[in-house]
C-alpha cells in the first residue's frame, strides 16, 4: 500500500508503519476483494459464496497465534487418527456371540472358587433354573473384553458345579444388563 500522507510504500495492509495513517476504506475492501481472489485460485470451481466462506476462514485462522494454530491443527490430527483407529477398545456387537474370546477351562475346585469369590465380590441371586449376578463397580471391568471373560468364567464354573447349562442374567452396577448366557445361544453381550 501506498500512503497517502507521506508517500511511502509498506506491506501494512492497515495503517502506515511510518507515519501511522489509517488507510481508507476502500483498502479495507481491497484486501477484502485480495483474500477472496485468492481462495478463488485455490478453489477455482467453486460458487462466489463458498469461496467467501473459506477466503474468511483462513483470514480467522491466520489472525490467530502460532501456537494456537499449531495447537488446533495437532488436536484434528489426533482426532481423525483416533476415528480411524475405531477410538480406542474392541467393540462388540449387541446380541451377537463372541467367540474369539474364550475363558480357559477350569476344574471342579477352581470352579467351586470362583463362584465362592463372585458370591463374596457380587450379588448372585439364584432362583429356580436361573441365576441373576449384579456386579458392584469396584469389581467391574471397564473394558468390554474383561467383561466378555468375566462371564464366560463364570458361566463356565457354574456348568462344571451344577453339571448343566443354566440361564444367568449379569447386570453392571447401574443395574443394567449387559450380558446373558444360556444352553442355546451361549454367552451373549446386551448393550
Amino acid at each position: 500500500m501506498v500512503c497517502v500522507s507521506c508517500s511511502r510504500e509498506s506491506k501494512n495492509l492497515r495503517v502506515c508503519p511510518y507515519c501511522f495513517t489509517p488507510y481508507p476504506a476502500q483498502a479495507a475492501q481491497q484486501r477484502q476483494t485480495r483474500r477472496v481472489e485468492a481462495a478463488g485460485s485455490v478453489f477455482g470451481q467453486l460458487t462466489p459464496r463458498v469461496k467467501r466462506l473459506f477466503a474468511d476462514t483462513r483470514f480467522w485462522v491466520m489472525r490467530q497465534t502460532a501456537l494456537v494454530r499449531w495447537s488446533g491443527a495437532g488436536i484434528v490430527v489426533v482426532l481423525v487418527l483416533w476415528m480411524v483407529s475405531g477410538g480406542g477398545s474392541p467393540q462388540f456387537e449387541a446380541g451377537v456371540v463372541q467367540s474369539d474370546v474364550i475363558a480357559t477351562p477350569l476344574e471342579r475346585e477352581e470352579a467351586v472358587a470362583l463362584i465362592r469369590q463372585t458370591k463374596e465380590q457380587a450379588l448372585v441371586d439364584v432362583q429356580a433354573d436361573e441365576v441373576f449376578v449384579s456386579y458392584p463397580a469396584a469389581t467391574f471391568p471397564v473394558l468390554e473384553a474383561g467383561q466378555l471373560a468375566l462371564v464366560q468364567q463364570f458361566t463356565g464354573a457354574d456348568e462344571i458345579v451344577e453339571g448343566r447349562k443354566r440361564r444367568i442374567f449379569f447386570y453392571n452396577p447401574n443395574g443394567k444388563l449387559f450380558a446373558q448366557a444360556d444352553g442355546i445361544r451361549g454367552v451373549v453381550l446386551v448393550n
